[in-house]
């Protein structure tokens, strides 16, 4: 990632370059954002002082410095792809929009001969769509969701998840709720994938239920799974490492099924500053990501896979743990309890009280500690879904979207929205708490 200090040296340094007053009116050229471009631009100086640029140019109102930073996102080092990616996403730069577009639909390409796995045996163009795909929700434009349920059809479950958040980010559209209810309703959709779409029915104010909901034919993510997304420590760009923009990690427990809809359970270590703080039960994949603050990377397990009961005593750990009230560890040199943890420090912990090491030892000792997200997420293998036939919503697995169910739905008053989030006890259905 862009390191927060060097970040916040970088515009310290230009504030004080800019405000001195024995600097005569002219100096200030060196730092005009025409400089800033030159610096943003320039291939010669390090990432981190390009990605600085980026973002201190980000909401610039100049059209050419707006197509300029646009031009970025296909730069030859993956770190200043993705800031740049993520500075479109933050200023809601719609003159990115076609490059971001771009960078989705080169990587489905590149998976579509089969020559490339669907997961990540191309990494660096995956996380790039990734980040893409959450740039655009960001961006929010109404008219792209044609663009994202094209891409949904040729999607694993990963990048199904996060087109289903982007397509409830895009502001006002009669036309996503019927999309959202499409996928939350059928049972050819992996469970991850419905909880999703169920989230985000609720976020745009719609009617987020469904009497006699269906199971799925596959849960997508398993349960027990470590599931990542960005965070204060590795945000989009990585920490440590250009190519994984990965900042913050939690465990899986699975979906709880009531009140007619689907919310996926996670157990997790946040700041104390959070509402609630520590180590704590989440229920949405808006609390997951920090209010959909970060893209989510997937889900990824120890090499050698847990059994089921493994499986089964860490979502038991994680929803006991969730209620204790342990606390986040801000300095991280207490990343793996018994009473402070840091998130990656915590995942660590419930995997290695089952008999599993995600990550080498090595990590955690000497020059190497403390222990990173990223450094865990590259020691770890991706977990995909088992194969499944995706059924077109309309075609056995759902429920007709006929004219009269689309008014029962989105002729209604509008549904609960999230909460900040979207925290609190589970609910007597959750699938985890089958464990005995």
């Amino acid at each position: 990632m862009i390191s927060a200090l060097k970040k916040l040296v970088f515009n310290t340094v230009l504030l004080s370059l800019s405000a001195a007053a024995c600097v005569p009116a002219g100096a200030a050229a060196a730092v005009s954002p025409q400089n800033l471009l030159t610096e943003a631009l320039d291939t010669n100086k390090d990432a981190d002082t390009r990605c600085a640029a980026v973002d201190a140019l980000k909401t610039s109102a100049d059209e050419a410095i707006a197509m300029d930073l646009a031009g970025l996102m296909n730069d030859a080092d993956p770190q200043v792809r993705a800031c740049s990616i993520r500075a479109a996403g933050e200023a809601k730069n719609k003159r990115a929009v076609e490059a971001l577009l771009a960078n989705i639909e080169s990587y489905q390409l590149s998976t579509r001969n089969g020559s490339n796995g669907p997961y990540e045996d191309n990494i660096k163009e995956r996380l790039k769509a990734i980040d893409s795909i959450w740039a655009l929700g960001e961006i929010g434009d109404p008219a792209l969701l044609a663009r994202l349920k094209s891409f949904y059809k040729e999607s694993d479950d990963v990048l199904r998840i996060n087109l289903l958040i982007s397509v409830g980010k895009l502001g006002k559209n009669a036309k996503a709720g019927p999309f959202l209810l499409e996928i939350a309703a059928s049972g050819g959709e992996t469970e991850s994938a419905r909880a999703a779409a169920f989230e985000m029915l609720a976020f745009i104010g719609q009617p987020a239920s469904i009497a006699n909901l269906a199971p799925s034919k596959n849960p997508g993510i398993e349960r027990g799974d470590i599931i990542y997304t960005g965070g204060v420590v590795g945000s989009i760009s990585g920490w440590g490492n250009q190519d994984l923009p990965v900042g913050h990690a939690a465990l899986y427990d699975g979906v709880e099924i009531k009140n007619g809809r689907m919310n996926i359970v996670v157990s997790e270590c946040v700041t104390n500053n959070r509402v609630p703080g520590g180590v704590r039960n989440a229920y949405s994949w808006y609390a997951f990501t920090h209010n959909f603050r970060y893209p989510y990377y997937g889900n990824r397990t120890t090499p050698v896979k847990p059994t089921a009961a493994q499986r089964a005593r860490l979502v038991q750990l994680g929803l006991e743990m969730g209620k204790k009230g342990l606390k986040y560890n801000d300095t991280h040199f207490s990343q793996k309890g018994p009473l402070e943890f840091d998130c990656v420090g915590y995942v660590e912990y419930l995997y290695e009280q089952v008999g599993l090491n995600p990550t080498d030892d090595k990590y955690e000792t000497g020059l190497g500690w403390p222990l990173t997200p990223w450094e865990q997420f590259i020691s770890v293998r991706p977990d995909p879904a088992a194969d499944y036939v995706a059924v077109k919503p309309g075609r056995g697995d759902t429920e007709e979207m006929s004219q009269a169910i689309l008014t029962r739905y989105f002729g209604a008053l509008p549904g609960a929205s999230l909460s900040e989030d979207s925290v609190r006890e589970p609910g007597a259905a959750i699938r985890p708490e089958e464990v005995k």
